[in-house]
């Protein structure tokens, strides 16, 4: 059964055109950091509640469809997203990275820094650049008689 979703996985992303390698990195990325959350926030002195870690994996994973759903869009549309979808993997996994770093710099200090909000502005872009193009299918409808 496990090696049945294996493929299915496999057989998903070979269709978008989504690299799987690229895409596990990132979910690897996603588990060191949550992980060293984890190992800042008791070095803080914060109370480590499982429940908000699981939280922030639910989240993860939520991120994890943003660039599933863009490849899915571009399939839908008949537009090549491919690059897209690899600059939103490479953003995630680089604002991954910068967080596990920070986490490691966190713990080692004993002290909390602030951090940009890679993600968020990512998915505020995002939205923008959609918009656009919804914009741009929109007029070219309204232009169709």
């Amino acid at each position: 059964m496990l090696e049945r979703l294996k493929v299915l996985v496999y057989l998903i992303f070979a269709y978008l055109g989504v690299e799987i390698e690229t895409f596990m990195i990132l979910m690897t990325l996603m588990c060191i950091d949550s992980f060293m959350g984890g190992i800042k926030a008791i070095r803080l002195g914060y109370k480590f509640s499982f429940s908000r870690m699981l939280w922030g994996i639910t989240l993860k994973l939520c991120f994890l469809v943003v660039p599933l759903v863009i490849a899915l869009l571009g399939k839908s549309v008949g537009y090549d997203f491919h690059a897209g979808v690899n600059v939103t993997i490479s953003i995630l996994t680089v604002a991954e990275a910068y967080s596990i770093i920070g986490n490691i710099y966190s713990a080692k200090n004993k002290t909390k820094i602030d951090r940009i909000d890679v993600v968020s502005l990512m998915l505020t872009n995002l939205r923008k650049v959609l918009k656009k193009t919804l914009e741009g299918l929109l007029s070219k409808v309204s232009q169709i008689k």
